[in-house]
C-alpha cells in the first residue's frame, strides 16, 4: 500500500516539473512576430520589423518571402549589435541584452503585381540565446495583399464664393477665375466639394488687400496627383484712403562706381567716377514706399562717346501716380592713362592750423588820454566820420552857389561880389570853362549905354583893388587894358578864355569862394 502511494506522489511530481519545464519555452514561441504594412501597391516598399518578447543577447533565423517580393535590404535595430546576412540567413548579437525589434528587413513589391495578389514573408529557425542557453521560437510571418491602385482624382466637383461671384461659371476642368470684392471684404467666404473623398483640399492667399490677391485652391490625390484652381481677387480701395506722395528711394547705386555723397534719400544730386575704359555702367535702385508705382532710369545705361561727363537721372513715381521725385548721378569718365601717373595731393584737414577768432580788446592805450575804452573809440570815430562827410557836402554845395548867373535871363551886375584878378602862375594849373551867356534881346540904345556904363564903372574898380594887392609892378597896365576890351561885349573875349585855362588851382577856388 505504501509502494503504491509513493508511486503515485513522485509521478505527479514528474509530470508538474515537466509543465514547469514547458511552459517558457511556450511562451517564448508566441511572443516571436514579424509586422508591416498589410496592403499595398505595386512597387511599393514594406519595412518589416522582427520582435522578441524577452531581453536576448542575440537571435539566428532564414528568410523565406513570396515571389512578388524582393529584398532590397536589412538593418539591425540594437545599437550596438552586429548582423551578418548570407544567403537570406540572419545572425545578430551583441554584448548587451535588448528586447523589442531587433531586425528589420525592407521588400519590393514587383511592379508585374495585381490587385488582390497576396504578399507573404517569414523568418523560421529562430533561435535566441540569453547568455546561458539558446531557445527556439519557431518562425514568425507576415502577410499582406496587393490593394486597388488609389485615385487620381484630384479635381473639384463644385465651387463657388458667397461673397463674391466668380467669372466664368464653375466647371470641373476650368482652373482660372476672376472676381471684384469692395473694400469691406477681407477675405472670400469659399465653398467647394471634392469629385473623391479621398483626395484633400488646401487653401492658400485668402486674406485680401487692397488691389490684386491671388487665392489658390490646390486638390491633391490619393495617388498623390495634384490640381490647382486659382482666383485673381481684386479688393476696391478704401473710399476715404489718400494714396501716398512718398516718391523718394530707399537705395541707388551704381555698378562699378561709388556714388559721392553717400547716397540719402533727401540728397537728389551725385557724382561717380568710372574708368577711361567704361561703355556703360549699370543702375540700380529702389523706392522707399512699398506702395509706390515704380522706378525709372535704371538699367543698363551706355556712357557717351564725346563726352566725358554722363548724366542719369533716376526717377520714382510716388502711389499718387503725380509725385514724381528725380536723382540725378554724373558719371565722369577718367582720362586715358598715358604713361604718367598723376599725383593727387590729399591734405588732412587735422593739420589744418585754425585760425583764431578775431578779438577786440576792451581797452585801448592812445597818446594823451591813456587807456580809453573801445567802444567810446568806436563812437568818436563814428560821430567823426559824420562830421566830415557833413563838411564834404557842404564845400560841394558852396561850390553850386551862383549857379544862378547862367540862367537864360541876362542877370544884372552884382556889385557886392568882386572878379578876382587873373594871374599867371608857373605852378599848378588849371581850366576853366566860362559859360558864355546868350544875347539879350535888343535894348534901347540909352537904357543898354546906362547899363554898360554902370557895369564897366564896377568892374573896373573891382579890377583895380585885385591889381593892387596881388598883381606885379607890370600888372597896372594889363589890369586897365582888361575893362577897356571887356567894355565892349559882355560875353568873355578870347583873351579872357586864355587867361582862364591858365589860372592856378588857388585862384580858382579864390574865384568860386568869391561867387
Amino acid at each position: 500500500m505504501k509502494n503504491k502511494l509513493f508511486r503515485a506522489a513522485a509521478s505527479a511530481l514528474l509530470t508538474l516539473l515537466l509543465v514547469v519545464t514547458l511552459l517558457p519555452q511556450t511562451a517564448h514561441a508566441a511572443g516571436a512576430s514579424l509586422t508591416g504594412t498589410a496592403t499595398l501597391q505595386a512597387g511599393d516598399t514594406v519595412t518589416l520589423t522582427l520582435s522578441v518578447p524577452n531581453k536576448v543577447y542575440g537571435l539566428t533565423a532564414d528568410l523565406s518571402y513570396s515571389s512578388n517580393l524582393s529584398f532590397t535590404n536589412y538593418n539591425c535595430s540594437v545599437s550596438g549589435w552586429s548582423i551578418v546576412v548570407n544567403n537570406n540567413k540572419f545572425s545578430v548579437y551583441g554584448t548587451s541584452s535588448s528586447s523589442g525589434g531587433v531586425v528589420t528587413v525592407k521588400m519590393k513589391v514587383s511592379g508585374s503585381a495585381k490587385e488582390g495578389d497576396a504578399l507573404t514573408a517569414t523568418f523560421s529557425s529562430i533561435v535566441v540565446s540569453d547568455g546561458n542557453s539558446d531557445t527556439d521560437l519557431g518562425s514568425a510571418s507576415w502577410s499582406g495583399k496587393v490593394g486597388a491602385a488609389p485615385s487620381s482624382n484630384c479635381s473639384l466637383s463644385s465651387l463657388s464664393c458667397s461673397n463674391a461671384t466668380l467669372s466664368p461659371s464653375f466647371s470641373s476642368g476650368t482652373t482660372y477665375y476672376t472676381c471684384t470684392v469692395p473694400y469691406a471684404v477681407s477675405s472670400l467666404d469659399l465653398n467647394y466639394k471634392k469629385a473623391d473623398n479621398s483626395a484633400s483640399v488646401s487653401v492658400s492667399g485668402n486674406e485680401l488687400a487692397v488691389g490684386a490677391n491671388t487665392i489658390t485652391i490646390k486638390v491633391t490625390a490619393a495617388s498623390g496627383a495634384t490640381k490647382s484652381y486659382v482666383i485673381d481677387a481684386t479688393r476696391q480701395q478704401d473710399p476715404n484712403y489718400k494714396p501716398s506722395t512718398d516718391a523718394t528711394l530707399s537705395t541707388l547705386t551704381l555698378e562699378g562706381a561709388t556714388l559721392s555723397p553717400t547716397f540719402s534719400a533727401a540728397v537728389t544730386d551725385y557724382i561717380a567716377y568710372v574708368p577711361y575704359e567704361a561703355r556703360q555702367v549699370t543702375v540700380a535702385a529702389a523706392a522707399k514706399d512699398e506702395k509706390a508705382q515704380g522706378v525709372t532710369g535704371t538699367g543698363d545705361v551706355k556712357l557717351s562717346a564725346t563726352e566725358s561727363e554722363t548724366v542719369i537721372t533716376v526717377t520714382g513715381t510716388a502711389e499718387d501716380g503725380k509725385t514724381k521725385q528725380n536723382y540725378t548721378i554724373h558719371v565722369l569718365r577718367m582720362p586715358a592713362y598715358t604713361g604718367i601717373i598723376p599725383t593727387v595731393e590729399v591734405i588732412d584737414p587735422e593739420t589744418i592750423p585754425e585760425i583764431p577768432p578775431l578779438e577786440i580788446p576792451g581797452t585801448l592805450v592812445l597818446p594823451v588820454l591813456g587807456e580809453v575804452k573801445t567802444t567810446y573809440v568806436a563812437i568818436a570815430v563814428a560821430v567823426l566820420l559824420v562830421f566830415v562827410l557833413f563838411l564834404l557836402g557842404f564845400l560841394i554845395g558852396r561850390g553850386h552857389v551862383g549857379s544862378d548867373d547862367y540862367d537864360d535871363e541876362p542877370q544884372p551886375p552884382r556889385p557886392d561880389r568882386e572878379t578876382p584878378a587873373l594871374e599867371h602862375h608857373h605852378t599848378s594849373r588849371v581850366p576853366r570853362l566860362v559859360p558864355r551867356q546868350e544875347e539879350a534881346p535888343e535894348e534901347p540904345k540909352a537904357e543898354k549905354a546906362t547899363r554898360t556904363a554902370t557895369w564897366n564903372d564896377a568892374e573896373q574898380a573891382r579890377n583895380d583893388v585885385r591889381t593892387a594887392e596881388k598883381a606885379p609892378a607890370s600888372a597896372p597896365e594889363r589890369a586897365s587894358d582888361a575893362p577897356a576890351a571887356r567894355s565892349a561885349k559882355d560875353e568873355p573875349t578870347e583873351d579872357d578864355e586864355n587867361q582862364v585855362r591858365t589860372m592856378s588851382l588857388d585862384d580858382l577856388l579864390d574865384d568860386i569862394h568869391n561867387m
